[in-house]
């Protein structure tokens, strides 16, 4: 049995009963609590095809906690295999509909991500325009990994969003969470090149040179210059556009990609074979 087989099973033979966990779950708070709140809430996911018009009551509830709750266990965050998903979804698209609160409407959203229907698409669209960036946040999660063209365009507005994180998701979910590759995805990945956030900076030159984009070779040879060795060869992002880069210009062997492919070299960052196998393709030229 997996390690996630073993969690699974603990929640599912939690021996407390439905009632208790949900008097937990409604008394806990999920950031201030944290496992004080979830055990019970993964637990009471495990049991939702028995106790989903349980948790429906909870929904509506005219007091925020309650409803809060139910669109978490609705969500079912906690679960690999989601159950009763369609019901679900209608359930959460018939609370959504009518919520006013910001801190549930952002439960609303996430759970609707993690059930990730495109059916909750039209009615997630309109959150964009919320005054809550954390409800503008959630809409960025719930988004990512779709490939319909309203939720790209979605994520492309979020991208140049005022508040930082909603930034910054939006543009990780622009340049890796989708193999969509258009002139206004790559665009809207140049523009986040100049934001001071390094993890930003970072999310924008993988999506662009994932995409062959030869946008990225200079903002991508600055941050080689202007970072420190030490912390180019720790950082991920930087790892895996320069991986990116060097299976682009092995492909393509244009020599725009010769300048990156020599720093890299002497930083010693990705596989050495490969950034001279890159470098004589490149110089060999096309063809």
């Amino acid at each position: 049995m997996s390690g996630g087989e073993q969690i699974t099973e603990k929640y599912r033979n939690d021996p407390r009963s439905t009632e208790d966990l949900i008097h937990l779950a409604l008394m806990k708070d999920a950031d201030k609590d944290n496992d004080d709140y979830w055990h019970p809430v993964w637990a009471l996911q495990s049991r939702l095809p028995r106790i989903l018009e349980r948790v429906k009551e909870l929904g509506d509830r005219p007091d925020a906690k309650s409803r809060d709750t139910a669109a978490t266990l609705l969500g079912q965050n906690g679960l690999k295999d989601k159950v009763a998903v369609s019901e679900c979804v209608d359930y959460l698209l018939g609370m959504i509909s009518r919520e006013t609160s910001p801190v549930v409407l952002t439960s609303l959203t996430f759970a609707l991500g993690h059930l990730h229907d495109p059916a909750c698409i039209t009615t997630l669209l309109p959150l964009k325009q919320h005054p809550s960036a954390d409800v503008r946040y959630a809409l960025v999660h719930s988004l990512s990994g779709h490939d319909d063209e309203r939720a790209i365009k979605t994520l492309i507005d979020l991208s140049s969003d005022e508040e930082c994180d909603v930034r910054n998701w939006a543009t990780f979910a622009l340049g890796s969470q989708t193999e969509v590759n258009t002139a206004e995805i790559r665009d809207a990945l140049v523009a986040r090149l100049q934001e001071e956030d390094d993890e930003i900076r970072g999310e924008a030159l993988v999506g662009l040179a994932t995409r062959s984009d030869k946008r990225v070779v200079t903002p991508f040879l600055r941050e080689l210059e202007i970072q420190t060795p030490e912390v180019l060869r720790n950082w991920v992002l930087i790892a895996d556009t320069a991986n990116a880069v060097v299976r682009t210009a092995d492909q393509t062997g244009a020599k725009e990609w010769l300048a990156v492919l020599e720093r890299l070299k002497s930083l010693r960052i990705g596989d050495a074979s490969l950034v001279e196998k890159a470098i004589a393709r490149c110089r060999a030229g096309p063809g």
